[in-house]
């Protein structure tokens, strides 16, 4: 029974590791190719209604600039994207993939400290994307 149970384990961790690459090439493909310009994508909701940059605004150019290997543009469209909430996503599924190899679930718990800091940068991004005058007018968009 403990060898059935470790290759149930084993495909599990398979399938999770090729449904992990399935999607990064999903994701690469659309930016990549099917989407070679963004005419297609819609625009931002709060952006249509209200005029101002939400923290998400530039964030779909942003993944395609940078599907694209056009790393400074991507920053351009989104610096907060780009420089925290990317490689910060990055960093959890790569630690979640780690911890499902080793036989651990999921992922340690996030510090509330940690998650209220990520809500004040975002805060804090959107008000100054949308002050009109240099140096936080190249925030925007």
């Amino acid at each position: 029974m403990n060898n059935n149970a470790e290759k149930h384990e084993k495909r599990k961790t398979a399938m999770t590791a090729a449904l992990a690459f399935a999607g990064a090439a999903a994701i690469f493909i659309f930016f990549r190719f099917i989407f070679p310009s963004l005419s297609g994508i819609p625009a931002c909701a709060f952006h249509s209604m209200t005029g101002l940059h939400c923290p998400g605004c530039g964030g779909l150019r942003a993944m395609h600039a940078l599907a694209n290997g056009r790393f400074a543009e991507a920053a351009g469209h989104n610096a907060l994207f780009v420089l925290i909430f990317l490689p910060l996503g990055a960093f959890a599924a790569a630690l979640w993939f780690y911890r499902r190899i080793t036989g651990r679930a999921g992922l340690p718990p996030f510090p509330s400290a940690a998650a209220w800091l990520l809500v004040t940068l975002a805060v804090i991004f959107a008000i100054l994307r949308n002050l009109p005058f240099y140096p936080f007018s190249i925030l925007a968009p």
